[in-house]
C-alpha cells in the first residue's frame, strides 16, 4: 500500500461510524460498578480519616525522626506530605463521583435516550482517570522520594506554566515574595538543565518512568499487568484529553442504535460501552490505589516518624489495602462447585450460591450459558463427584457435594 491506500482507507471507515454492540452484560456490569464503586468510596473515606491522625503526628516533634524534627532543614516535608495527601483527595473523589453505576429505575421506552452517552460523557470521565492516574503516579513518587530536588523540580515546573496566564486575582493569592524568589532562581536555569540543576533533579522524567521506577522500590503488583495497563489507560486518556481524531469521531458521531432490554428495563447499546469502559477504569483505579499510593505513603511515614508510630497507621493502611484488594477479587472470579453425578441432566434445580453472597437456581435442562452470577460476574464450572461421600476436602476446608447426603 501506499499513502493514497492508507488515506482512502481512513476516509472509508473514520468518517461514519459503525453501529454500537453490546458485547458484555449491561446488568452485571452496573451490579459490579456499584460494589466497586463502593468500595473505592469507603477506601478514600479511610485514607481521608487517616490523614487526620498523620497530620497530627507530623506536628508532634516527639514522634518524628531527629532529621525531621522541627528547625532541621528537611521539616519543610512535614507540612508538604500533609497537603500532597489532600491535593490527592480531591482528586481521587472526583473519579469515585464520575464512576458510580447508571441509575435507570425511571428508564422506560419513551426516555431510554435519557441513557445515551456520548463526547461529553467520556470527556468528563476520562479526563478525571487522567488526572487520577498522573496524581497518584507523581504523589506516590514524591512520597517515596522525599528528595528536595526532585519535589522542587515538580513544583517549579508547574508554578512556572501557572505563572505564564495567571490572572491577577490568582497570582495575588499563591505568588507571594518568597515564591517569586524561587520562580526567579529558577529562571536563571536553561530549560535543557531542568532535570539536573544546582535546585532541581529529576531522574525520572516521563510517567513511564515513574510506573516503572515505583514497581522496582515498592515489588511487583499482585496484578502482573498492571504497570503497562497504568501506560496503556494514560496512552488512552492523553487521546481524549488532547482532543485527538479518534476519540472526537467515536464520542460525537450519533448513529440510529436498537434498544436493548432486561429484567431491569430498557438500555442503549452505548450505555453498556460507556459502563464497560467505565469498570475497566474503576478496577485499575483501585489496583493503582493499592499498588503504588498505600505502600508509598507507609514507605514515607517510615523515613518520617518513628517506628511504633508509623507501624500503628501503616497496619490500618493495611487493611484498607486489604479490603480493597478483596473487593476487587470478588468480582468476575471463577468458581468451582462439586455435584453429585446424575443430578446435571434431571429434573432438580441445582442452587448454586456465588461468594459473594448471590444464589442462582440452575433450572433444568441445565444449558451451560446460564453458569454465571448475574450479581458480579463470575462464572461457575462444576464437577461431578461419584460416589457416597457428602464432602470435597479443599485448601479451603470441607466443600459440600451438591445432591450428597452428607448432613
Amino acid at each position: 500500500m501506499n499513502e493514497i491506500d492508507v488515506l482512502k482507507k481512513i476516509s472509508s471507515n473514520l468518517t461514519d461510524r459503525k453501529n454500537s454492540a453490546a458485547l458484555s452484560n449491561y446488568r452485571v456490569l452496573c451490579s459490579n460498578i456499584a460494589f466497586l464503586n463502593e468500595a473505592f468510596s469507603n477506601a478514600i473515606g479511610t485514607l481521608r480519616l487517616l490523614h487526620g491522625e498523620i497530620a497530627s503526628s507530623l506536628k508532634n516533634d516527639a514522634l518524628l525522626n531527629p532529621q525531621y524534627k522541627s528547625g532541621t532543614d528537611l521539616n519543610a516535608f512535614v507540612p508538604i506530605v500533609s497537603r500532597l495527601q489532600l491535593n490527592s483527595f480531591s482528586v481521587f473523589e472526583k473519579l469515585a463521583t464520575l464512576t458510580t453505576p447508571d441509575e435507570r429505575a425511571h428508564i422506560d421506552l419513551e426516555n431510554v435516550s435519557a441513557l445515551s452517552r456520548g463526547f461529553d460523557d467520556y470527556n468528563n470521565l476520562v479526563t478525571a482517570t487522567r488526572q487520577y492516574i498522573d496524581s497518584i503516579v507523581s504523589d506516590s513518587y514524591q512520597l517515596y522520594l522525599l528528595d528536595p530536588k526532585s519535589f522542587n523540580y515538580h513544583v517549579l515546573v508547574s508554578l512556572n506554566s501557572f505563572s505564564k496566564y495567571a490572572t491577577k486575582s490568582l497570582a495575588h493569592a499563591l505568588f507571594n515574595s518568597e515564591v517569586e524568589s524561587a520562580l526567579n532562581e529558577f529562571g536563571t536555569v536553561k530549560f535543557k538543565d531542568w532535570p539536573k540543576s544546582h535546585i532541581t533533579e529529576c531522574n525520572h522524567t516521563t510517567f513511564a518512568q515513574k510506573v516503572d521506577f515505583l514497581f522496582s522500590v515498592l515489588g511487583a503488583p499482585s496484578d502482573p499487568n498492571l504497570p503497562d495497563d497504568l501506560k496503556n489507560i494514560f496512552k488512552f486518556s492523553s487521546e481524549f484529553t488532547h482532543i485527538g481524531y479518534i476519540s472526537t469521531f467515536f464520542t460525537s458521531t450519533a448513529g440510529a442504535e436498537v434498544i436493548f432490554g432486561d429484567d431491569d428495563g430498557p438500555y442503549l447499546p452505548c450505555t453498556e460501552n460507556f459502563s464497560e469502559l467505565k469498570y475497566e477504569i474503576l478496577e485499575t483505579a483501585c489496583k493503582a490505589l493499592v499498588a503504588t499510593y498505600i505502600p508509598s505513603l507507609i514507605k514515607c511515614l517510615e523515613r518520617l516518624m518513628l517506628k511504633p508510630q508509623a507501624e500503628k497507621i501503616a497496619a490500618s493502611l493495611h487493611l484498607a489495602a486489604e479490603a480493597l484488594c478483596e473487593a476487587i477479587a470478588s468480582r468476575n472470579s471463577k468458581y468451582y462447585f462439586f455435584v453429585k453425578t446424575g443430578l446435571i441432566g434431571s429434573r432438580t434445580s441445582i442452587p448454586l450460591t456465588c461468594m459473594c453472597g448471590v444464589t442462582r437456581i440452575w433450572a433444568p435442562p441445565h444449558a451451560t450459558t446460564e453458569l454465571y452470577c448475574d450479581s458480579c460476574g463470575s462464572s461457575f464450572q462444576l464437577l461431578e463427584v461419584d460416589g457416597e461421600g457428602g464432602y470435597v476436602i479443599t485448601g479451603n476446608g470441607p466443600v459440600k457435594i451438591i445432591g450428597a447426603n452428607g448432613p
